[in-house]
């Protein structure tokens, strides 16, 4: 570990076990290896190419709003372990750092989403009848649903399960809670304050059309408070620690599963290559 290591002054910036912190909270644990975002976005592309050509067939044309501009992407560390950044916290307190985005289109059918175009793209579960979307999956991918990026999702959440009931983390979530607790915060774990509805905006007014007030000098104190109480408790070089073993134990566990899910993404990804280039 560091020397910022319980210093609540310096962000925490730790490389170990095969876990890397960084000082803006992001991380790296071992299962992030069988991930490519360029790989996922690539087999969006070959997939909405190919629900465009079944679209066409049907005299239909496949609107923006139904092609994804990427891949599906991991969940942000800080949804899962709780706010880290101290520079992103001062500013946005417990919100998401980056502007909402805003709905587009308005209407009964916005973008050119007509019945007729959900019909002919949505698959129907209660039939089993695939529509475009569903066409396209299965024209790139084969029938099994399970792709390498659902697996890895899968096994992180088993890990994260383990992590979480381990002794190790159990310890640091109590000193967090009894160091927030002295400021006059009373929270079991690190995720409680970004779901209390008494906290978010304290003492702001709420906009109009919006379902809370922004981040409030209340607010934004009790966060600059969980980010120090989080150091303090060493919590962050813990969570990652802990969680990083897991994650190489399942990869052990799972070695040949993750391998095959990872040459069949690779045929996968060929396959997407030649779509996109062939193009509609």
């Amino acid at each position: 570990m560091t020397a910022s290591d319980g210093d609540p002054s310096k962000p925490v910036d730790f490389k170990g076990g095969g876990a890397v912190v960084r000082p803006d909270g992001s991380m790296t644990l071992p299962l992030d290896a069988y991930v490519s975002m360029k790989d996922e976005n690539t087999i969006v592309r070959a997939e909405n190419v190919l629900a465009q050509r079944c679209m066409r067939a049907g005299k239909l044309a496949l609107p923006k709003a139904l092609m994804p501009a990427g891949g599906p992407e991991p969940t942000a560390p800080y949804v899962i372990y709780g706010v880290m950044d101290m520079k992103a916290v001062k500013v946005y307190g417990y919100r998401e750092p980056f502007p909402e985005k805003k709905p587009t289109g308005g209407g009964p059918a916005p973008d050119g989403i007509t019945p007729a175009v959900k019909r002919a793209y949505f698959d129907d579960p209660k039939t089993g009848r695939l529509g475009c979307e569903g066409k396209a999956r299965r024209e790139l991918g084969g029938k099994n649903p399970l792709t390498l990026f659902g697996l890895v999702q899968q096994l992180r959440s088993q890990t994260l399960d383990a992590t979480f009931q381990d002794s190790r983390v159990v310890g640091a979530v109590s000193k967090w809670s009894a160091c927030m607790k002295k400021s006059g915060y009373d929270y079991d774990n690190p995720l409680a304050p970004a779901h209390d509805r008494n906290l978010l905006g304290k003492g702001l007014p709420v906009p109009k059309g919006a379902t809370l007030p922004p981040p409030s000098p209340a607010e934004i104190a009790a966060a600059v408070t969980d980010v120090e109480c989080k150091r303090k408790a060493q919590y962050l070089q813990t969570v990652a620690l802990v969680t990083a073993a897991y994650e190489r134990e399942i990869i052990g566990q799972r070695a040949k599963q993750l391998q095959d899910a990872r040459r069949t993404q690779r045929q996968k990804v060929e396959s997407a290559e030649k779509i996109i280039r062939a193009g509609v």
